[in-house]
């Protein structure tokens, strides 16, 4: 298979990935298919470091002129936010980041962009006020995530449910500190037919498997349903939604805008 790749030169930004392993990444290749196809000179490479040793990788790399940023994965999103210089508000209230940023300044600059292409995907369908009620499934690292970018994109309410009641109070505790405005309640069953949007921010229905997060009978008839997961691409709460007429928003359009939102936040322009 042939791909195309822009020449590199003295004059390529190099981003990097780090990760542990790195065998299995496949959003460098993601990238840099992008940054090809808009013509933009740089490049993504995966970086393999082990945990005990991101510290010291990262201090050498502050001494590369050309490294103008790179992307965290497990298990390295922690240790990469408290080796930031300065933390955008979405890590700050998450204690994590997967992408920094070299400013011209030379600060390193570490935002957590999971939940902001939720949030860029929802809106692509329907803008989020005061007014909009939320209910997330979920409280793991996504739907902390998630949490955390709805209550910063100004969404008036929200109800987190999980199983372990004592995580949910943990996240809400977390997205008041965050945004003080957003109204926030933790539960662990929750009737989902108030609310306006519906998000699953668990593994339920991956690979077409297990039971439906929410009873969607009880959705309401106008509200807009949500999904992290991506395989399958409609998952059996998606198509429980749409079998209903509901709007829905897949797992892929929120990574397609979450890698947006990292190009757009790591200076990936031409």
């Amino acid at each position: 298979m042939q791909h195309s790749h822009l020449p590199l030169s003295g004059r390529t930004r190099f981003y990097g990935l780090f990760a542990d392993p790195v065998e299995h990444l496949q959003a460098p290749a993601a990238f840099n298919a992008l940054l090809a196809q808009r013509g933009i000179d740089a490049v993504v490479m995966p970086l393999h470091v082990t945990a005990e040793h991101l510290a010291a990788t990262v201090a050498g790399m502050r001494h590369l002129r050309n490294f103008a940023g790179y992307g965290a994965t497990l298990p390295h999103k922690a240790m990469a936010a408290r080796l930031c210089d300065e933390l955008m508000p979405n890590a700050r209230a998450c204690g994590v980041v997967n992408a920094i940023r070299v400013d011209p300044d030379g600060r390193w600059i570490g935002e957590t962009l999971d939940g902001v292409g939720m949030v860029k995907a929802l809106t692509a369908q329907r803008a989020l006020d005061a007014n909009t009620r939320v209910l997330l499934v979920g409280a793991g690292g996504v739907g902390r995530a998630i949490a955390v970018a709805l209550a910063l994109a100004g969404v008036g309410y929200l109800v987190i449910a999980n199983r372990t009641q004592a995580k949910a109070e943990d996240l809400a505790h977390t997205v008041r500190r965050a945004a003080p405005t957003c109204a926030v309640e933790a539960g662990s069953a929750v009737d989902p037919a108030a609310f306006d949007i519906v998000i699953n921010a668990t593994s339920l229905g991956l690979n077409g498997e297990g039971p439906l997060p929410i009873e969607v009978s009880r959705v309401s008839g106008t509200a807009l349903v949500a999904e992290v997961v991506m395989l399958p691409d409609l998952t059996p709460l998606l198509q429980a939604a749409q079998t209903r007429g509901l709007g829905i928003v897949r797992g892929r359009e929120m990574l397609t805008q979450q890698i947006e939102a990292i190009m757009d936040f790591l200076g990936m322009t031409v």
